[in-house]
């Protein structure tokens, strides 16, 4: 999004661009695949070269370049913390910058038109919808079977009272059995 006052980005500025960056990535790996050819060539020239053999070591090229590399590696250290210090005062007024050009209503009416957040809402309370509906008959279902069971145990316990059944229709009825008689205990 460009901001109000600045001119036109122009399309030829753009493959200009492009070209540029192409260009650039296209001599990266030139680079790269001449160097991974010519380190088996270059390796041993630059051993006698770094570390000549008939040099002491003190006068040989390789010592004078592993100082160099020590006091870059301080250097180095040194940058990295300048750098530091330098984005860190600068960094927030650019970004305050940017983000006061910047049209905060627009850019969150174009976030809610691309995640049409009417929809995931549907979606969202549909699936809670159908997960209290779900839980409902289970615990419907567990109620019928705690009935069913409930009703199971009462037919058992009436069943076992036995109620004297009519005899057949073609057979005399049955003389009732003598009651027992009581005891009489002495004590």
């Amino acid at each position: 999004m460009n901001p109000p006052d600045a001119p036109p980005t122009s399309r030829d500025a753009i493959l200009v661009l492009d070209a540029a960056v192409g260009a650039a990535l296209l001599a990266a790996a030139t680079a790269r695949m001449v160097g991974r050819r010519a380190r088996g060539v270059v390796k041993p020239v630059a051993v006698v070269v770094l570390r000549p053999p008939m040099l002491t070591e003190r006068y040989q090229a390789g010592t004078y370049l592993d100082a160099l590399a020590r006091q870059g590696v301080r250097g180095r250290g040194e940058v990295e913390r300048q750098v530091s210090a330098m984005l860190d005062k600068l960094v927030p007024p650019l970004v305050a910058a940017v983000v006061q050009r910047i049209d905060m209503a627009q850019l969150a009416e174009g976030v809610i038109a691309e995640v049409d957040l009417a929809e995931i809402i549907r979606q969202s309370t549909g699936s809670v919808a159908s997960e209290t509906v779900r839980s409902v008959r289970m615990q419907s279902i567990s109620g019928d079977e705690a009935v069913g069971n409930a009703v199971a145990r009462l037919r058992v316990r009436f069943s076992r009272k036995t109620t004297p059944t009519p005899p057949p229709a073609d057979q005399p009825p049955a003389e009732p059995a003598p009651a027992p008689e009581a005891e009489m205990t002495s004590t």
